[in-house]
């Protein structure tokens, strides 16, 4: 968290460097100085955001997609928070290993799909909320190559998939238990945890199924929102005090724009609680939509682009930006004339030491 915290406050200053940017013409000139590329960077989430949707928007597949939820249970939030990479990891192959499972069941659609998963911490009051959102194709292919549509407009029967999902994940947190993997959260017991997921099998757990969607990239710049940027966006800061930061939120349960005061140590804690630690991957890809399965979705793309319903919707990349003045030739960001140096980590230690 203090390296986040470090980066996040150099982003875009003398700190981190820079250099000169210049219009070809030579009507513009002026230093850029250079982004933290922190992944929780408020400041750096735009463009690698529009990177991953341009470069995402030629490999999803020209069919209908499903976009589904799976939240666990508030009662697990203590074990995700001794447990943040492990309790993820867990989290998400569980959802994974359910939507492949039954999809692969002839009674639902008999083939492999494509999912890409991201996984989501935080609520929309910066409360703690782990949950996973899934892009998942309305369809797979089957054993013979061949892409086989989903056959009615429902993906999978909800209570169903979140049987089979809160089972997973309750077998995978109980195995990590007797495993020795799990950290107990403080002020508890291993009987008391294993307890606590015996009763949660006996709830229904919250799993969303949403509408089918005719393309993909609408949900995957849904999911692109959870790729950086962190749990906050600055637009929704309303004002900062050395005695509140306010901020305003959209109501889930009742749809109303909200806002909500909270003194700075607590904005801060409830912040840096969703910095996600070093190593943890947030989007994921299975089935069709797996590195390892590049060609077999070429091939894929090629029959479906191929038949009368085959569509494909395609992301635009960023409009490099123009000279002002000339408004023809494109601002140079390739060529570096003057270098601004970065300092090196040791000094910037220094700094950080000393009092302000």
């Amino acid at each position: 968290m203090q390296r986040a915290a470090h980066r996040i406050r150099d982003c875009q200053t003398a700190a981190l460097g820079g250099h000169v940017e210049r219009c070809e013409c030579g009507h513009v000139s002026r230093i850029r100085y250079n982004s933290c590329r922190h992944r929780s960077c408020p400041q750096c989430r735009g463009g690698r955001r529009a990177q991953w949707l341009e470069q995402l928007s030629s490999q999803l597949l020209p069919c209908d997609h499903v976009h589904v939820i799976f939240t666990v249970p508030d009662g697990l939030n203590s074990i995700w928070q001794f447990n943040r990479i492990l309790f993820s990891d867990l989290l998400m192959q569980a959802a994974r290993e359910s939507l492949d499972e039954l999809l692969r069941d002839a009674k639902y659609l008999g083939a492999c799909p494509g999912i890409i998963s991201a996984l989501h911490t935080w609520g929309r009051n910066l409360s703690v909320h782990p949950h996973v959102h899934c892009l998942v194709t309305a369809g797979g292919i089957d054993g013979d190559g061949r892409f086989v549509p989903l056959p009615g407009q429902t993906l999978l029967p909800a209570r169903v998939l979140m049987a089979v999902f809160r089972g997973k994940l309750r077998h995978l947190l109980l195995q990590a238990i007797d495993e020795g993997r799990l950290r107990i959260p403080t002020g508890t017991s291993v009987a008391r945890v294993q307890s606590l997921l015996n009763r949660l099998g006996r709830i229904p757990w919250n799993v969303r199924i949403q509408e089918r969607y005719s393309h993909g990239i609408s949900v995957a710049g849904y999911l692109a929102r959870y790729m950086t940027g962190g749990p906050i966006s600055n637009r929704r800061i309303c004002s900062v005090t050395d005695a509140a930061v306010v901020f305003w939120y959209r109501d889930h349960r009742d749809g109303v724009k909200k806002r909500m005061s909270l003194t700075p140590d607590d904005f801060l804690s409830r912040w840096f609680e969703h910095v996600p630690p070093r190593g943890l991957r947030m989007l994921r890809r299975s089935g069709l939509y797996a590195n390892s399965c590049s060609k077999k979705r070429e091939a894929i793309q090629r029959q479906l682009r191929a038949s009368p319903n085959g569509t494909r919707e395609t992301v635009f990349a960023l409009e490099p930006e123009r000279c002002p003045v000339c408004n023809t030739k494109v601002i140079c960001r390739d060529v570096v004339i003057i270098s601004i140096p970065r300092p090196h980590p040791r000094e910037v230690l220094v700094r950080l030491n000393q009092p302000p």
